[in-house]
């Protein structure tokens, strides 16, 4: 009797919470995200340009979850984090890297002694497929059609710093990608 009484309880949360329409991963996903965005906002700086697009985005992302939209509130704060990033990154230089080791493409000081490496070492998360990033940001807004003119400007502004800011225009990129995403809902 326990038993069937549970399970009817069960069935019958179940039903309340599906009819709701409310995905509460993404709710959470988008909470947590809009939470760091605003702790990350505070001590921001860097280049203005990109400081004014990401609080832009964090307007647009609260604005999203505020109405229920919470897969979109939740793009919207990564691109807003990741444009926060790349306005506080700084050139990558060639030299002495962090606990004053030298470091530059396979050879360099490292744990103390001086190494000649045979494979270079993996690039940083930021420069990963940077030029590939900015060429997949460009197809898939053409692809699905996106109407939104942030996407276009920092596609835009990622191209033009392939050359100079391989890792600042990777980030532009991934901010584009993740506001075609937001668009598109998928």
């Amino acid at each position: 009797m326990r038993n069937a009484l549970a399970a009817l309880l069960l069935l019958a949360g179940l039903a309340v919470a599906q009819g709701t329409g409310v995905d509460y991963r993404q709710a959470a996903l988008a909470a947590g995200l809009l939470a760091r965005l605003q702790t990350v906002e505070k001590t921001a700086q860097g280049e203005e340009k990109l400081l004014t697009w990401a609080k832009t985005l964090k307007g647009r992302a609260e604005q999203a979850y505020a109405q229920g939209a919470h897969f979109k509130a939740a793009r919207e704060a990564q691109a807003a984090l990741l444009l926060f990033r790349a306005a506080e990154a700084q050139k990558a230089q060639v030299g002495r890297g962090p606990k004053g080791r030298w470091d530059h493409r396979g050879l360099g000081f490292r744990d103390g002694r001086f190494r000649m490496h045979r494979f270079p070492q993996a690039p940083a998360p930021g420069m990963r497929g940077g030029p590939a990033l900015v060429d997949r940001a460009e197809k898939e807004l053409a692809y699905y059609r996106g109407q939104d003119p942030l996407v276009k400007d920092l596609i835009a502004e990622a191209k033009a710093r392939m050359e100079k800011e391989p890792v600042k225009a990777a980030l532009l990129a991934r901010a584009a990608l993740a506001l075609i995403s937001a668009e598109r809902g998928f």
